[in-house]
């Protein structure tokens, strides 16, 4: 093909027609940057649909990470109510001098229990490593960050404040007053217990009553959060839905 347009340059030179010869040659260099133009926008194409699929599937991964979050929160709340029903057996007991049972001694373990957390982020992580303006949608990608830089991180910090108080204050009151009973392998956990090496001592401390509420708020506040984070997992689940159904 080029060997055929120079050809046609070299005759119409060779008869002397500067003026046809002037308007061909425009026209190839006219041709040859439509085909440049149209090349790059092929390349450009290409490249958009490259950067589509690859946040559907960054997107795809997040979504199964925030499923995945939502079913460990699920759980992680209904630990924290069966340490606060714990609370408020053991609250009830000894604020009411009421008789010491054997019933009790697990009820007093669980009371110091804090559940950890834990979470999927290898999605969100893929992103960022990716470039988050792979995701277009700009409230769809706010929706992300937000997630995980806000609400998750939130989460983060009452897991550790909750797990300081419970080394700084909850253990100590909770060694002097009882005697955690000796466990066996896989022995379920609600088997355990701990038992109080003077019961009247357990019924008069106003430092261990004080501790439980405290700590009964605590596990409260951890509660909300959860419910919180998994709120917004719907509805960044639904968005996500909602982005791949509209591509």
């Amino acid at each position: 093909m080029i060997k055929f347009f120079r050809q046609i340059r070299f005759d119409l030179m060779e008869q002397n027609k500067t003026g046809k010869y002037l308007k061909y040659a425009f026209g190839e260099i006219l041709l040859v940057v439509i085909g440049i133009l149209i090349a790059l926008q092929i390349n450009n194409w290409n490249e958009r649909s490259k950067d589509l699929v690859r946040s559907h599937e960054i997107l795809l991964e997040i979504k199964e990470n925030v499923q995945f979050n939502s079913s460990q929160f699920i759980s992680e709340i209904k630990e924290e109510k069966k340490v606060i029903k714990s609370i408020d057996i053991v609250l009830e007991n000894i604020s009411n001098y009421k008789k010491y049972n054997d019933s009790l001694e697990f009820h007093f373990y669980n009371t110091g229990y804090w559940p950890s957390s834990s979470r999927k982020s290898s999605g969100y992580e893929t992103l960022k490593s990716q470039g988050v303006e792979l995701i277009k949608t700009t409230t769809l990608r706010q929706t992300v960050i937000d997630l995980y830089e806000k609400t998750y991180n939130e989460l983060s910090e009452i897991i550790l404040e909750t797990r300081a108080d419970h080394g700084l204050s909850m253990v100590p009151v909770f060694t002097e007053l009882f005697m955690i009973q000796p466990s066996l392998p896989n022995q379920p956990f609600e088997e355990m217990g701990a038992t109080p090496f003077n019961y009247d001592e357990v019924i008069h401390s106003q430092k261990f009553k004080g501790i439980l509420s405290y700590w009964r708020n605590q596990r409260t506040v951890a509660i909300q959060i959860r419910q919180d984070a998994i709120n917004k997992n719907n509805e960044l689940i639904n968005a996500i839905d909602n982005e791949l159904d509209r591509k």
